[in-house]
């Protein structure tokens, strides 16, 4: 789930990323329909997670046989609607793209102030987040009759408060964040800030040979899901978003040509349903096993075409840029942020039985939870964080001079 002039993942929750705000006014070279697509991935992110509350009882309510409501749910292209998982990969392509587009389009781009503005866009909002967390924590308690045992809420979501917790929380870099466990995506956004100049360096001498390049990449991103290591999972697909900006003008130039719109639909459909291949495939190919391990390079490769036709011209570029997907953009980054807390306490609250409710109950929240974490805490961390970007940039000048 942070940006210049070009907004990502944040996101979570991305220079430009998935967190930054948009500009009033909008740019020359911003891509506002990425800023859509974001908000659009953020809202899949918050069905996502209120589906895996609602699952213990949808299936046993109403059944897993083909053609029922959870078999349409988990087995046919409607998964794109809470393919959480496949969002997120989503939000890594976009990071990779719009928070290199700054440093390649300024001569003078400084990798201190960016380092410096990066770090407060993305860790200050999310130490607000897990505040918010807490304080709901205590506001209602988790009494465990509430959830059903051994569900993902039951499992995954923090019952009581301890200050053991603290640190591992706050670093965001260090395991899982119970208290709002969404922000687990946040230290691969920040890791891929630290390697951003290795990333922009490869991308602008291979992309002239993008596609094996691309496939090398997949490659190595399905070896690390493979043997489990995350860094080799993660960190590939944020350098695909880097090799589609080394890119970007000659793609922007074939999507201008004749008839080419047709092209762009067919590969937004077929973009779109290799995302959620392996929900689709479940059936032949059972998820959790090594053979699934390889559908996440076909993951991988439907995000990455989503993000390719966001940045051309089309119907879709069109619609993105339409007034709803850009409120959506423009506050995803804290609907991405809050939205766990903010469910998760209205399932404990509620009885994670009473799912009918929680749903339109829990979207609406979160979206207003969302918009209010916009406008008071990331809107001003945001000028924050580019003060904060200048500051760093006068004082590398400042030193450089005094040593010269």
């Amino acid at each position: 789930m942070t940006a210049t002039a070009v907004r990502p993942a944040e996101a979570a929750a991305a220079g430009a990323d998935v967190a930054a705000p948009r500009p009033k006014r909008r740019g020359p070279g911003r891509l506002a329909a990425l800023d859509g697509l974001r908000g659009v991935a953020a809202v899949v992110v918050v069905l996502h997670h209120l589906l895996l509350i609602a699952l213990p009882h949808l299936a046993a309510s109403l059944g897993t046989a083909p053609w029922g409501v959870w078999w349409l749910l988990e087995r046919t292209p409607l998964k794109l609607l809470t393919a959480g998982r496949e969002a997120v990969m989503v939000f890594f392509v976009l990071s990779g793209l719009v928070v290199a587009l700054p440093a390649l389009r300024k001569a003078n781009f400084s990798w201190s102030g960016f380092l410096a503005g990066r770090f407060i866009r993305l860790f200050l909002p999310a130490w607000a987040a897990i505040v918010i967390a807490t304080a709901l924590l205590f506001a209602v308690p988790r009494v465990p009759g509430q959830v059903t045992p051994g569900s993902w809420l039951a499992r995954s979501a923090q019952t009581d408060w301890s200050w053991q917790h603290l640190i591992p929380e706050y670093s965001v870099m260090m395991g899982s964040v119970q208290y709002d466990n969404a922000l687990w995506t946040l230290r691969w956004e920040f890791a891929f800030s630290l390697v951003l100049p290795a990333f922009l360096v490869l991308a602008m001498a291979l992309h002239r040979w993008w596609l094996p390049v691309g496939a090398l990449t997949l490659g190595i991103s399905v070896l690390g899901s493979y043997i489990g290591n995350q860094a080799m999972s993660y960190l590939p697909v944020f350098f695909l978003g880097t090799l589609v900006a080394a890119r970007l003008p000659q793609l922007r130039a074939w999507g201008k040509r004749p008839h080419t719109g047709p092209v762009i639909t067919s590969i937004l459909v077929v973009s779109s349903l290799v995302l959620v291949c392996s929900w689709l495939l479940a059936p032949v190919v059972p998820q959790g096993t090594k053979q699934n391990h390889a559908l996440l390079g076909l993951e991988i490769a439907g995000a990455l075409g989503i993000v390719v036709v966001t940045v051309v011209e089309g119907w879709f570029r069109r619609l993105l840029r339409r007034r709803v997907p850009q409120f959506l953009g423009r506050t995803s980054f804290s609907l991405y942020l809050i939205h766990i807390p903010i469910i998760t306490t209205l399932a404990w609250l509620l009885g994670d039985w009473n799912w009918p409710v929680l749903f339109p109950i829990g979207v609406t929240a979160a979206l207003i939870g969302g918009w209010l974490f916009f406008r008071f805490i990331e809107k001003p961390l945001h000028r924050l964080a580019r003060s904060t970007n200048r500051s760093a940039v006068a004082l590398v000048a400042e030193f450089t001079r005094a040593r010269d």
